[in-house]
């Protein structure tokens, strides 16, 4: 008998530096690091959660946001029920290239994936380049969550 009721593959998306490797480390071991975490080619993690009861196991793939792995990702987008797609609001360079992973996840995903956008390092409200709203904005435009 399997340890879990719910099986869910999770990608996480986005440029280089956007903290994607932080936010896994968080949600995972609730651990926090301010050095900048490189993942090569791609890191996976795995937490159990209950939710209504029910043991769900969350398989969570911390992708590279380097430009030199992303050869590598086709095959990861096999079988992904839901994608975060994070963006760094200090930086707005990260949030104008979302249009591009959005593109790449509609053409590799199944239609049926769930994207959810993720301003991260909100800590650094000083340096803020993106507005929640313009997040939120986006998101809703394209029926992302947020």
């Amino acid at each position: 008998m399997s340890q879990y009721d719910y099986l869910f593959k999770i990608l996480v998306l986005g440029d280089i530096g956007v903290g994607k490797s932080c936010l896994l480390m968080r949600f995972s071991d609730n651990r926090f690091t301010e050095k900048h975490v490189c993942t090569v080619g791609m890191d996976f993690r795995v937490r159990n959660v209950e939710l209504a009861g029910r043991m769900v196991m969350l398989q969570i793939w911390d992708t590279a946001g380097d430009e030199r792995f992303k050869s590598l990702l086709p095959s990861y987008y096999r079988g992904a029920h839901g994608i975060l797609l994070v963006y760094d609001i200090t930086s707005s360079k990260s949030f104008r290239n979302i249009d591009g992973w959005l593109k790449e996840i509609r053409r590799m995903s199944s239609e049926s994936v769930n994207v959810m956008l993720v301003g991260n390092k909100c800590d650094d409200l000083d340096n803020r380049q993106v507005r929640m709203e313009q997040g939120f904005n986006y998101a809703n435009h394209r029926a992302l969550g947020f």
